[in-house]
């Protein structure tokens, strides 16, 4: 990998990487910078680190948010216990909220710098293309690189932010059809996690891989009721789903040892590779 001098200088001369952004009185100054990752249904995620002050209600206004919409996205939080300073907060930026005109050395009087932290896998075509729609040469003369070589963690800049925050329009037009639904399926099993415990369960999955089909994420599953929702896990690649019961594991269809039988686009989401593959689960009996 061949970087500039100046790549370089720019590169060790970024922030030190920080969610904590704004203060009591504004949730963005001219001093900050968003940092954004791409989570696994395609989102592009700010973690906001709350401050003395500040509030879930405004915090949500101030993304373009219901509160109810900025829940599905943070599971971890009780609205009715509240939080703590430094609670971080999952936010979702929809890429049309994202100023791509300005130069990186025009005056940034009213927005703030957005960058993305690679991760491991990504390529440069794929982050300019499809998570920012940035041309490659526009990219690459923003970060001063000199090829389009990368590494992990590294902190690339696509855009501006309004210091204004975002409009509830641009966060409505904010969904791809698969996180459109894997958060309605997400929201379903919060709603239901509300109320009752749910309960784990570890095991082998099972998947039909010459099987084609439409993109419909639904289970087959031994306990869990016909119209509830699981929480599926693969451990050792690191990714999680959500998929609707649509059936009880038939008797003696399948060996014992399988805890749940997956439609294909659960098992390719969850990054299977063989017919059978270890999972984890939580699911309502």
């Amino acid at each position: 990998m061949k970087i500039t001098l100046s790549s370089l200088l720019f590169i060790i001369s970024l922030p030190v990487f920080s969610y904590c952004t704004g203060d009591s009185l504004s949730y963005l100054t001219a001093k900050d910078t968003i940092f954004l990752h791409v989570d696994d249904f395609g989102n592009k995620i700010f973690e906001h680190q709350m401050v003395e002050g500040q509030t879930l209600y405004s915090l949500a206004r101030f993304y373009g948010l219901k509160i109810n919409g900025l829940l599905s996205y943070n599971t971890h939080l009780d609205p009715e216990i509240g939080y703590a300073p430094g609670t971080i907060i999952n936010i979702p930026i929809p890429d049309s909220s994202i100023l791509k005109t300005r130069r990186i050395d025009d005056p940034n009087v009213g927005y703030i710098p957005v960058r993305y932290v690679v991760r491991r896998g990504d390529t440069f075509y794929h982050i300019a293309k499809h998570f920012f729609n940035v041309h490659l040469d526009t990219l690459q003369k923003w970060n001063n690189l000199e090829n389009t070589m990368m590494f992990s963690g590294m902190q690339l800049h696509v855009g501006y932010l309004s210091l204004e925050g975002i409009s509830d329009s641009l966060q409505l037009s904010n969904s791809s059809p698969l996180a459109a639904k894997m958060l309605s399926l997400q929201r379903e099993f919060g709603y239901y996690k509300s109320y009752d415990e749910p309960s784990f369960q570890n095991g082998a999955a099972y998947w039909q891989r010459e099987k084609t089909g439409k993109s419909d994420f639904y289970c087959l599953h031994r306990y869990a009721p016909v119209g509830s929702v699981v929480h599926i896990k693969n451990p050792m690649r690191n990714k999680h789903i959500y998929a609707k019961v649509i059936a009880l594991i038939p008797d003696r269809a399948y060996g014992d040892d399988i805890i749940i039988v997956l439609s294909p686009s659960v098992a390719k989401f969850l990054g299977a590779r063989d017919p059978k593959f270890y999972v984890e689960l939580e699911y309502f009996d």
